[in-house]
C-alpha cells in the first residue's frame, strides 16, 4: 500500500498531545475496510487511505471527528428535523452539529458539508484528503 497521508500524520505527531484521550484513534483492518467498501461502493478512496494510515476518531483534541463508517441523518434519529437527499452519506462531524460527508449522486467524490442551524447542504468542491487538511487547520507549508 501506497502512503498518502505522511504529511498529516507527521502534522498531527507535532501539534497533538499524544497523552491525551482526545487524540485516539483506530486504524481499520482489512475486514473492516472491505465491509465498507461493500456497503458503499462509491466512496473515495482517499477516505478510505485515511482510516487505513491515521484512523477513525478524534483529532486536534476534539477539532474534529472522523467516524469509521458512514451515517445519514436516520443513523442519528434527525430524520424528522431535516430533508436531506437519501444519497447524503456522513463520514465526520466537527462538534458543533455539523457534518461532513458525501452525496453519491456526484461521482467526482467531493465533500459536501451540513450545516444543522439553516438545514443546508453545502459542496465544498474539495477532496476529502484537502478537505481534512483544512480541518486539521494544516497551513499550507506542510
Amino acid at each position: 500500500m501506497i502512503e498518502k497521508y505522511n504529511k498529516e500524520k507527521d502534522f498531527l505527531k507535532k501539534v497533538e498531545n499524544p497523552d491525551d484521550e482526545t487524540n485516539k484513534r483506530e486504524i481499520l483492518n482489512k475486514e473492516q475496510i472491505e465491509m465498507l467498501l461493500e456497503k458503499y461502493p462509491k466512496v473515495p478512496q482517499d477516505y478510505i487511505s485515511y482510516l487505513q494510515e491515521i484512523g477513525s476518531g478524534n483529532f486536534r483534541e476534539g477539532q474534529f471527528k472522523v467516524h469509521s463508517s458512514l451515517f445519514n441523518l436516520e443513523d442519528l434519529g434527525l430524520e424528522d428535523h431535516y430533508e436531506l437527499q437519501s444519497n447524503i452519506w456522513f463520514f465526520g462531524d466537527n462538534y458543533c452539529g455539523d457534518f461532513s460527508g458525501f452525496d453519491f449522486n456526484e461521482e467526482n467524490g467531493n465533500v459536501v458539508e451540513f450545516w444543522h442551524e439553516s438545514g443546508e447542504l453545502h459542496y465544498t468542491n474539495t477532496s476529502f484528503q484537502t478537505y481534512i487538511r483544512t480541518q486539521m487547520l494544516m497551513d499550507e507549508k506542510y
